[in-house]
């Protein structure tokens, strides 16, 4: 073979490898971040207990965190979360 082709073969395999190494060392964080559990957020009909299609602060306090945020989510001030509201939460 060329060396000049055997050269340059050897230098695309390196570059290969190096990037399948990189590759697979970034794979144990993609992992570990994959494995955290995000609190579950209960569905909205189960929130709105009084099923008039919308929530207020009485039922928003049944619900860990939601409390907390509902000023910051309540966008249109009127004092209840509605569906989109409730879906940016």
């Amino acid at each position: 073979m060329n060396p000049r082709l055997r050269r340059e073969r050897n230098a695309f395999l390196l570059l290969v490898a190096s990037f399948l190494v990189v590759l697979l060392g970034a794979l144990p964080l993609v992992t570990v971040r994959a494995s955290v559990q995000l609190p579950a957020i209960p569905p909205f009909e189960l929130v709105d207990r009084n099923k008039d299609g919308f929530i207020n602060r009485a039922e928003a306090a049944g619900v860990p965190g939601l409390a907390a945020d509902f000023e910051k989510l309540d966008a249109n001030r009127d004092g209840r979360l509605d569906r989109l509201e409730f879906a940016r939460w």
